[in-house]
Parts: C-alpha cells; structure tokens; sequence
C-alpha cells in the first residue's frame, strides 16, 4: 500500500493544464488539473486555456517556471488567499508569464487580514522571469482595521535579473494607521521595470483616531533599473492619507515618473524619492492638487542622489491647491537637469548643506524657486531658458542669503521680481535681467549681463555688460567697470528706445573698454548723438579701440557730463591705437592714470 501511496503521489507534481470544468478554483488541488498534479516546481509550466472557472487562488507556496496562456485562452484572476499564513505566495523562477490569449490576465496579492495572518500575499519573479504583456498585478493594501499598524498589503517582487516586462502593477494604499505597509511592487538586484506601468494609489484615512494611511508604493532598489517604465504616483483619498509613491534607489534610465496632487483637504500628494540614485535621462512630473489644503505632488533627491540629465517639471495647484514641488535635499545634486516650475509649483533647495550649493542645467517657467541660504547654480546643460517666476530665500527649512550662479554658454533671462538677498554671480554666457534682482551681481571674465530691468544693488562688470535685450534701459545702484571689462552700447536707430542705456542710480566708476554696436543695418549721421549712460556722480572714463564707424567717413566721439555720457557722430575717421599706445594706457590704468590717458584718446 505505502508503494502504491507513493506512486499516486507523484502524480500530484509536473506540467499541467487548468481543466474546462475544474471542481474549485484552488490552484493547490490536483484534480483541478490535467493531466492531475498541481504545477509546483522549478520546472514546471502551469497553462490555461479555456475553462468556466476564471477565478483561481491560491492557498499554499507554489513555484513554477512559468505560467503560459494559450491562444484564445479565458480572462483570468489569479490570487493568493490571505486566510493562510503568507496568503499562498506565488513564485515564478524560469520564463514567467507568456500571454498568447490577447486577452488581459489579472494577478492579484492580498493583504493581510487577521491577526494571526498580518502579512500579505506575495508573487516572486526570479532568474529572468518576466511579467509579460497584456497582464495586470493588483497588490492590494491593507485592511480597515483599528489599532494595528502591523498589517501588510500584498507585494509583486523582482529579484535577479528578471523583468517588468509590459505588465500593469496596481499598488493599492491602505486604511490603517500606525504604519502598516501598503500594496507594493519591489525590484531587487539587476531587475528591470522594463516597460511596465505602475499605478501607486494614495491612502484613505477613514475618520475617527485614524490619522495617516500608507500610500500604494514602488521600490527601485540599488542596482536595479526603472527602465522605460511609467510611474503614477496618486494623492491621498482623505484627510491623513498619505500618497501613493516611488521610491528610486536604482537608475531612472528613461522612465516617466508622474506625482498627483491629493483628493482632499489634509491628503498628501504622490512622491518619488531618489536616494543614493540616478535620475538617469528621466522625467519627473509633479502635479499640483485642485483641493484647497492638499498636497502637491513632489519629487525629493536624498543622500547624494543626482538629477543627471533628467526633465523635473512642477505644475501649479488650482482652487487653493498646493503647487507641485521639486526638492533637492543632502548633498543630492542636480547634474545637467532641466528643471520647470509654473504657478504655484516650486523648486527648493533650502534643505541642501553642500557648500557650493545646487548646479542644475537650466530653469524656466513662472512658478518659485525657494533658495533659503543657498546657492543654485543654472547652465550647466547650455540651454537658453527664460523664468518669469521669484527666486526667493526661505522655503521648507527656511534661511535667507540665497545666492544665484550663472554657468554655461546659454542665456537665461529673468523678467520677474526676484528677492532673493544674496550674491549674483554670472560665470559663463548670458543672464539677461528683463525683470528684477535685488543682490549685489558680479559679471566674470568671459560672461555678459544684458536686459531691460533692474539689479538693485551693486553691479561690478570684469566681462561685459549689454544694456536692453538688445535695447533699452538697464537700471543700477552703483557700477563698477574693471580694466579689461566691456559696456556694450547696441544702437538700431536715432529715437528714443532705439539704442542700449544703462541707468546708475549712484555712482559709475569707470575703467576698460566701450563698445558701440550698430543693429540692422543703421548708419548714424554726423551730429547725431546717444545717451549710453546716465549716474549720479562719475570717476573714470572708458576707452573706445576703434572709434570709426563701418562703411562711413564718421567716427564716434565721447562726451562725459554732469549726470550722463553721450556718443556723438562726428565727420571723417581717426587713426586706430598703435599698439605701443594702447599698452601705454593699460599700464597707467594699472596705476590709476588711465583716466587721464583715456579722456586724451578718446574725446576729440
């Protein structure tokens, strides 16, 4: 008899196939199956096909190879059952899942339910295992229960190097408090989100002493890869629920990450956290909520995180909604980064401690930058941008002295009022001030400040600054030119608001060169004459290399008075410096008799 036991048990193990008319839907019952054994093994393929019982659990540990549709097969939902210990994890350890059916199959992980099953189902992917196409994953979160946060949603796992495949993950947030784990989807070691959707649902907080839910969450672990994935991450559903979330521990490759705003008054928005990551060539939206006193949706590098090369876009709150935020922590950094902020929407780095601050590649939009006592430095992708928006101290740690940096051979221009109290550095290319800035700004070797704005404090120019954009007024509380520095003057004609003026409130105190631009084509005539600069008090004068005018028997001359300084057409053209002469007046400017040197060169 134990021999005849023992054969008809190994009939009970191998490939098979679910019947047309099983006798339950228990994955784990061997005439369910043909030819009769329940797949459970390394090996084995589990296929199904057409049957009238669509609706499969499981109820113990199962492992197979793979999990295999056929053509034309039934709409199926597999899950595990949260009555047992573990609720029947599922693990996949060879091909995976091969969907020939066309049609979607549904797998689903229970939370746990009962104190003595507090832990949800699972579904293991291992090897190269992959989730397929046209399959959905519905990690459900746990339970509404009081007074235990030890409760554990379902969980879709990835170890090794197996895949996401195309597959649709549903990670579902809970209703508990006290930190219960909500439904997840989790890649481990060399994973791969590959092209896969991930749905993570904010928390339902549910009244009463309940004061904050989990949010349905994504994790990307260290050396695995968000791939081409997509990632929705969906704001709370109730006061005190937390939103749905993605954390990237991993590489964000090319993947979109997409944070919502929350539903309700007192909900969080969806998060993604980079921690000790790369943002890889991503893009991160954060979406503002349209609820009064919700959250936004937000994106937060940790750790020494870094942005990469990635697109980070917050868009405003509508309805007295919070804007969506992005946020540069630690010594995270911000690499060649595009960054966009608009309405209410925000970037804030106050939360930073790295010495040199935050370097982005470029800014744009109409929404707020939040410096608090740092520095941000924008460029370093090259781009030409334009923010409309405030940089501003304070922000989410608050502080004041926050410092701007231009770098990179782009142009940003600036047409808002920015508050912002400490320095303005520009290092490389163009920041042209259309709007205003309030800080002392310093122009470098190799650099332009241009615009029609306002620097209300203190402007020292060692590069070149341009008045107008190209014309009109640029507004100073007092400038200082250095030796080799250039005030380019651009002219397109003879009225009012046709050429570049720059306006010193106080006092100009003037060395280098000035540079007349003609525009479009215009030719001056002799007699005509420009205001370039206006002060309040003036020392020095500049020096203009070639004062003969294109194409024309004219040359410019320079007049210093009182409050302004005009250029003048006069007839005929004037011998250029000779080089001894021109190394002369460098010298005396050296000791401080270039002024002297300059007003014999250059007013005639």
């Amino acid at each position: 008899m134990f021999l005849l036991l023992s054969a008809a048990g190994n009939t009970f193990a191998g490939s098979a196939t679910w019947d047309l008319n099983p006798g339950s839907g228990d994955w784990n019952t061997a005439a369910n199956w043909t030819p009769v054994g329940v797949p459970n093994g390394a090996t084995d393929i589990a296929t199904f096909g057409l049957s009238h019982t669509t609706t499969v659990f499981i109820s113990a540990q199962t492992k197979v190879s793979a999990i295999t549709f056929a053509s034309g097969a039934s709409a199926y939902a597999i899950a595990n059952r949260n009555d047992t210990a573990m609720g029947g994890p599922l693990i996949l350890s060879g091909t995976g899942i091969v969907n020939n059916a066309g049609t979607n199959q549904t797998f689903i992980t229970q939370a746990g339910l009962f104190q003595n099953f507090p832990s949800g189902g699972y579904i293991e992917f291992m090897n190269t295992a992959t989730a397929g196409s046209v399959t959905t994953f519905i990690n459900n979160g746990p339970p509404n229960v009081f007074g235990n946060g030890g409760f554990t949603g379902g969980q879709t796992y990835f170890f090794n190097s197996s895949s996401a495949g195309s597959g649709t993950f549903i990670n579902n947030g809970g209703t508990i408090s006290s930190g219960g784990i909500a439904g997840g989807t989790t890649f481990y070691d060399n994973s791969s989100a590959a092209n896969g959707v991930f749905i993570n649902n904010g928390g339902a907080a549910i009244g009463g002493n309940i004061v904050s839910t989990s949010g349905g969450a994504t994790g990307i672990g260290a050396g695995a890869t968000a791939a081409n994935g997509t990632f929705m991450n969906y704001g709370g559903t109730g006061s005190g629920g937390r939103g749905g979330s993605t954390s990237l521990g991993g590489n964000g490759a090319n993947a979109t990450f997409i944070n919502y705003g929350g539903t309700a008054s007192g909900a969080g928005g969806g998060f993604t956290e980079l921690f000790f990551s790369h943002a890889g060539n991503a893009t991160f939206i954060n979406n503002g909520s349209t609820v009064a006193g919700a959250g936004g949706g937000f994106t937060e590098l940790l750790g020494n995180a870094t942005a990469d090369s990635a697109t980070l876009i917050s868009n405003g709150g509508t309805s007295g909604g919070q804007g969506g935020q992005i946020l540069f922590e630690d010594s995270s950094s911000g690499g060649t980064s595009r960054v966009e902020v608009f309405g209410n929407g925000s970037l804030d780095v106050s939360k930073h401690f790295g010495q040199a601050g935050v370097s982005i590649g470029s800014l744009g939009g109409d929404g707020n930058v939040f410096l608090g006592a740092q520095n941000l430095s924008v460029g370093a992708n090259n781009l030409n941008t334009a923010f409309s928006g405030a940089i501003q101290d304070a922000g989410i740690a608050g502080g004041s002295g926050g410092s701007l940096t231009k770098i990179g051979s782009g142009t940003l221009v600036l047409s808002g009022a920015n508050t912002y109290t400490g320095d303005t550095n520009i290092n490389g290319g163009i920041l042209e001030v259309d709007g205003s800035i309030n800080s002392n700004t310093f122009v470098h070797n190799g650099s332009t400040l241009a615009g029609g704005g306002t620097v209300n404090g203190n402007l020292t120019n060692k590069g070149t600054v341009s008045p107008g954009d190209p014309l009109g007024i640029l507004t100073t509380s007092n400038y200082t030119q250095t030796q080799f520095a250039t005030l380019m003057i651009q002219i397109a004609g003879a009225n009012a608001g046709e050429s570049g003026v720059l306006d010193v409130l106080g006092t100009a105190n003037l060395t280098g060169h000035l540079d007349p631009v003609l525009l479009n084509g215009f030719v001056p005539t002799v007699g005509e004459s420009f205001t370039f600069l206006d002060y309040a008090s003036l020392t020095g004068k500049l020096f203009v290399f070639d004062r003969n005018i294109d194409n024309a028997a004219e040359h410019w001359k320079v007049t210093y008075n009182p409050t302004n300084a005009i250029l003048t057409v006069a007839p005929g053209n004037v011998p250029l410096p000779d080089t001894e002469s021109t190394l002369l007046l460098l010298t005396l400017s050296l000791l401080g008799l270039g002024g002297t040197a300059i007003k014999c060169r250059t007013i005639r």
